[in-house]
Formats: structure tokens, sequence, C-alpha cells
């Protein structure tokens, strides 16, 4: 058993001043509506010199600014969870739309005011993916990045932790229908496991309409069993994560459910892009762990590619300084957002859980292969290859469901 006794100090010490508090009363543009943003946390910012990102921070920040930010000025930003991508909201120049899943980014929605005019920026409703954004704002301003003349402040107020819940359940995910097994996160890349044909998303998309949230394909198993793999247009980020498990359960009937990604290790022995990682425990900012029985344990046996280690739970990678993971990373191996609010919903809805993830950078060692260059050809072809042995897990994990081995 994992105990938290000597995890806190390092983790507390990291999060935002819950001090800073403003109220505002401002009124949208060609509306009476007031923008209901009281009690507001002021966001935190990171340095190059002590985050484990080094000089490749900012090339990693940057691309996530929303265009509008980028060449207008606001007096003030405040991030919100709320998924709006219609007029009047903005959808940023910058969004990653040459591919199928995770390319949506948050919109912005601009309020005029006569000291200036204020940006609501719009994210997936998640409390870390609030969180997260916020601190890669203020990162921005911060930096050499931000030529502007006047740096504003930048805010968020945290939605409920079950927020996507009522999202999800208006999307057309509750059109997938009855599904045994579901995996999720990099399932456009699983090509021979997914096998031919269009991705389903029971719904009719018009020439110009943006695609429905998720979309799927489905595969039968001889023993009648459904998989789905199902992937979304948006991040879920963090949380979001826990509660996309919870609406496949409540939704599909999902018996257990698959998470197929990348993350971070704190291990300096693991080059990036070279090994795969898995496990059933994962730490959480406040000293919380949740530990569950990997449906994954027998598949990865006999593979040298996967390695089994304790994950840790944060929120954003803008907390992932050099001092952090100097104090974690004999607690822990890997890291990423989603994993330990999967498994901690998972484990409530008795829905079975593993993950299988690249190792796609190394908190723990600077200069190697990282997040601002993924799309480099070695490291393509380096994923690709990972991503082959994902598949052939997948189909020791099918075979053993069917009782096959």
């Amino acid at each position: 058993m994992i105990t938290t006794s000597t995890l806190l100090s390092p983790f507390l010490s990291l999060l935002p001043s819950k001090d800073v508090q403003v109220s505002i009363d401002a009124v949208r543009e060609n509306s009476d509506e007031s923008l209901p943003l009281l009690n507001v946390t002021k966001s935190m910012t990171a340095d190059p010199q002590s985050h484990t990102m080094g000089d490749k921070l900012i090339p990693y920040v940057a691309p996530k600014i929303h265009s509008c930010i980028q060449t207008n000025t606001f007096s003030s930003i405040f991030v919100i969870g709320e998924h709006l991508r219609s007029h009047p909201a903005l959808i940023t120049s910058n969004e990653k739309a040459d591919k199928p899943f995770n390319w949506q980014r948050p919109t912005a929605s601009i309020i005029k005011r006569p000291e200036g005019d204020v940006l609501q920026l719009n994210v997936l409703p998640g409390p870390a993916y609030v969180e997260h954004y916020a601190a890669l704002l203020s990162t921005y301003f911060a930096s050499k990045a931000f030529t502007g003349s006047s740096m504003p402040s930048v805010y968020y107020q945290l939605p409920s932790s079950d927020a996507a819940i009522n999202l999800f359940a208006a999307s057309n995910l509750r059109h997938l229908g009855p599904v045994d097994f579901a995996i999720i996160g990099y399932v456009d890349s699983l090509h021979n496991s997914t096998g031919p044909g269009e991705w389903d998303t029971a719904t009719q998309t018009l020439d110009g309409e943006e695609p429905p949230l998720f979309a799927w394909k489905k595969r039968v198993l001889p023993d009648k069993s459904v998989v789905a793999f199902v992937g979304c247009t948006a991040c879920y980020w963090g949380d979001i994560g826990g509660q996309l498990i919870r609406s496949l359960s409540e939704l599909n009937g999902v018996r257990e459910a698959i998470y197929v990604g990348k993350l971070g290790t704190l291990n300096e022995r693991y080059l990036p892009n070279s090994v795969l990682a898995t496990g059933s425990s994962s730490i959480f900012m406040d000293g919380g762990v949740v530990e569950w029985d990997s449906i994954l344990k027998r598949a990865v046996q006999g593979s040298s590619i996967v390695k089994d280690g304790v994950h840790l739970t944060v929120p954003t990678t803008i907390y992932e300084t050099k001092e952090w993971a100097r104090e974690m990373k004999t607690k822990g191996d890997w890291v990423d957002p989603e994993i330990g609010n999967m498994a901690r919903i998972s484990k409530e809805k008795g829905v079975g859980f593993g993950f299988l993830h690249v190792v796609t950078d190394n908190l723990s060692r600077e200069g190697l292969e990282g997040l601002v260059n993924e799309r480099k050809s070695t490291i393509v072809a380096a994923r690709k290859e990972l991503l082959c042995e994902v598949e052939i897990v997948l189909e020791r994990y099918f075979e053993e469901k069917m009782n096959i081995v």
C-alpha cells in the first residue's frame, strides 16, 4: 500500500494562492446578462528556469494560446468551464483540424467594458482543464513571447468536478448503444484493431457544420461481446476523463475501459518514445491515493516494452517544476492529468480499468525529446512502433476476455 504522509509538502507548495479573490460586474456586449464570475482565483505562473521543460516551456505554451489573445489587448482574462462552439464565441485559428480527435481548443468571448475589454476563455468544463489553461495564459504573459504593452491579469473559476456529465449526456454518446469494453484515447492510431471503414457518429453532419463530440468504431468479439473504440473531438483533460468513464458506464453500460494515451516520466532510466507505461496506483496532489486491479495485468506480461510504475495525477503541466520533480521522482514514475481521475471513477462505478501510454518526455532529464517537437519524423516513427505494441497487448486482452488464453 502507498502511504501519503511524506507526499503532501511538495505538492501543496505548488498550489495557486487561494487568498487572491476578485469580484466583477461585467456585462456582455449586446446583452444584459451578467458574467457569473464571483470569488475567482488568480492563476499561477511558471518560469522556464525552474520548470522541468526548461527553455522548451514557452514553445510548449505559446501554440495553445487563443489567436484572439495573441493579437489583441485585454484588461483581464477569465477562464471558465463552458463548452461554447457557436457565435458569438470565437474559435481560435490555431486548432489542429488535421486530425479526427482531440483538436478542439477553448473558445473566446469578448466582453466590452469602459475601462478595457475583458476576454472570457471558454474551456471544456472540468476543474483541472480550467486551472491548466489559466496557468498557461499567466505563463505566456510573463514570457518574452508576449509582446503587448499591457499585461492582463488572469483569473479562473473552477466548475464542479462533475460539470462535464450534462455535456456528455446531451452529446451523441447516448447513441453509441450498449458496449462491454471501451477503448479511449489514441484510438485513431490503432488501425489494425479498429479495422477499415468510417468512424460512426450516429448523426448526420451537414456541410460547414462541426462534427459531433464523439465518434466510434465497434467490433464484436466471437463471444458476442461488444468493443467500442471511442474518440472525442475535444480534449477531456484531467477530471473530465473521469466523467467520461462515468458517462460510458451510465449511458452505455461499459464494464471495462482502457485508456491509451501519452504521459511523462520521472524515472531517469526511460528515454522518451521508447517504452509504454502502465500501472495500478495513482497519487493525487492532495496526497490522496487510488489503487485498482489493472485489467491489463495479464495482457502486458512478457512485453519488454511495457513498464509498470506508480502514477502521479497532476492537474497541469505548469506545476511540474524541477523542485517538484526532485521531490517526487522517488515516489512515482508516471505523470499525467487523467489516469487517477479515471481510475477513481472506475472504482466508484464498478468498471474495470487499465491504461497503456506512450512515454513522451522525461521530467528528470533535460535535453531529451519532449512535447514541443512531436511531429518530428523520427518521433512519429517511434510512436508508431509503440502503438503497434499497444495493439498486440489489446489483442491479448480481447483473447483473455473470450477465455481463449
